[in-house]
């Protein structure tokens, strides 16, 4: 009977995810100061609400889909891997190092198109993740962790500022205009080079789900059901910072998505398999972004503030975690 009802909640769960998602996606892409209409997008080519359609809302609608689930996956795996509910992208500062990646793209010079801010952004993100690395295997205190993270994100803060000082007129404007967060801003140039970074992270992060699922109970737990730890917690590592880096590049820096989304899908299944919480943290992801993306005149971190703030207060205001 407990089954039964666990297997109703389950199900019941992802088809009210999938009913948002599709729900919220026609809504992006037909509703806003101009509606459109089928007839629009189909009999109307070459018309000024057909371009609207291919070259704003489309793009707008991946960009909210692809960084709520690369978010909410790289969010979930790093609350997994160190055991930690406030652990995140934005938390451990590998945001904050694909953040100076594109900085150096945009304000230094160093950019070569999409593939280049992705690339500066991913090598800014990799180096974070390697120093939590390192920390992390030296101090087992995850509190000393998230201290780290912040401490990380303000140096890579004092950075910046440092090139934003000897940056041009135009340049620091593009910065800038990044800095606040936006789906509006990829277009159908950038689109494939998001979605294949998407993809390989979700992959690399997908084939360690049973190393996820094991190392909940610890590392000699993981390593004696024959899971290589090392393996496979380099794998998550390299998964979750491509994941972060690639959201961060093409859709500024996205606050609250990868430290609130796996609580609130722990809250809807109620399950610590990752088999299901991964698909349904990246779903909850898709569909927080989706929301918060139809308010196109209010800063996109403001609305997701609003939810993920009061998310943060419950995680610390039950001790462990809504997942402890």
């Amino acid at each position: 009977m407990i089954g039964g009802r666990n297997t109703f909640r389950i199900l019941t769960g992802f088809a009210l995810l999938l009913l948002l998602s599709a729900t919220l996606s026609y809504l992006t892409l037909f509703s806003g100061t101009v509606g459109l209409s089928l007839s629009d997008v189909f009999y109307g080519d070459g018309s000024v609400l057909n371009r609207i359609f291919w070259d704003l809302r489309v793009p707008r609608l991946v960009a909210a889909v692809l960084a709520g689930i690369s978010l909410a996956v790289s969010g979930l795996s790093l609350q997994t891997l160190f055991r930690n509910p406030l652990a995140g992208p934005f938390v451990l500062g590998i945001s904050s190092g694909a953040s100076l990646g594109v900085a150096l793209s945009l304000l230094a010079g160093f950019s070569f198109g999409h593939f280049g801010v992705l690339t500066s952004a991913a090598a800014g993100a990799f180096a974070v993740t390697f120093l939590v690395m390192l920390v992390s295997n030296r101090f087992r205190n995850s509190t000393v962790l998230l201290i780290v993270g912040l401490l990380v994100g303000y140096f890579i803060d004092a950075l910046v500022n440092l090139l934003i000082v000897g940056s041009d007129a135009e340049a620091l404007k593009v910065f800038v205009s990044w800095g606040m967060g936006s789906f509006c801003r990829l277009t159908f140039d950038g689109i494939w080079i998001f979605a294949v970074a998407v993809t390989v992270g979700c992959v690399l992060i997908g084939v360690s789900i049973r190393y996820l699922n094991a190392i909940r109970m610890g590392e000699d737990f993981a390593k004696g059901l024959g899971v290589n730890v090392r393996l496979y917690k380099n794998l998550v590592l390299f998964g979750a910072s491509l994941l972060a880096a690639s959201s961060t590049a093409f859709c500024g820096p996205v606050a609250f998505v990868g430290i609130a989304v796996p609580h609130l899908a722990f809250m809807l299944f109620k399950t610590g398999n990752h088999r299901l919480l991964l698909p349904g943290s990246a779903l909850c992801g898709a569909v927080l972004c989706l929301a918060a993306g139809l308010f196109t005149m209010v800063p996109l971190n403001a609305i997701l503030s609003l939810v993920g703030v009061p998310v943060v207060l419950l995680v610390i205001s039950r001790g462990r975690g809504a997942r402890g």
